[in-house]
């Protein structure tokens, strides 16, 4: 069965009759840092720093990396050569971010480039004053985020696990909450296409 326009158009009220009210809009909302009251224009950038990556969880980090050094050292084959492992400390592991950071800025084609001692084979970078290379490699092979024992008890390991994020937390949710706490995002929030979930074949695409 068909309709011509007229018919579909008499089922409709007459557009006079028709009262459109616009959506009522909040005033604009502005950016704003949400900072602590002790925060002030001087503050050194290090105050930003530990907002987000909290004495705490510094602590937390060194403990679950020094567990998961003890366990994966003990699955390694005894040699010679194995280097010695002395348990990480805090003031390491802010050594260690804060290395890895000036890395990120002062860009080298290799890594060992940062400890390089010549000036005339590249630059000198003050990184080894603070801690060597083997000791930046050791922390590097077992900082561990997550705890290792949790995980493996939570069958996070297993292939079958959807949670593939688990090695970052408690990081990412500490993270996350920081930046709702200190920080209030503009009511004209524009989203970049790439954030939409993705229906491919790999589950890791989209959260």
């Amino acid at each position: 069965m068909s309709f011509t326009l007229q018919e579909i158009l008499a089922q409709f009220e007459p557009l006079e009759n028709v009262v459109f009210e616009p959506i009522q809009l909040e005033p604009q909302r502005a950016a704003q840092p949400l900072l602590p009251p002790s925060f002030s224009i001087t503050s050194h950038p290090f105050d930003y720093f530990t907002l987000f990556f909290t004495h705490d969880l510094f602590q937390l980090i060194t403990k679950h990396t020094n567990d998961y050094a003890a366990i994966k050292r003990l699955q390694e084959k005894d040699s010679e050569h194995k280097r010695m492992w002395f348990n990480l400390v805090v003031e390491e592991l802010y050594v260690f971010i804060g290395s890895i950071i000036y890395m990120g800025i002062h860009e080298e084609p290799d890594i060992s480039m940062y400890w390089n001692s010549d000036p005339n084979k590249g630059p000198i970078h003050t990184i080894k004053t603070h801690i060597s290379l083997i000791r930046f490699e050791q922390i590097k092979r077992y900082c561990h985020i997550s705890n290792s024992e949790h995980d493996k008890l939570a069958g996070f390991e297993l292939p079958s696990n959807k949670k593939w994020w688990y090695k970052v937390e408690p990081l990412a949710s500490s993270l996350q909450a920081s930046f709702q706490q200190y920080y209030s995002p503009s009511s004209e929030v524009s989203i970049d296409e790439v954030m939409v979930r993705c229906f491919g074949r790999y589950v890791s695409t989209y959260i």
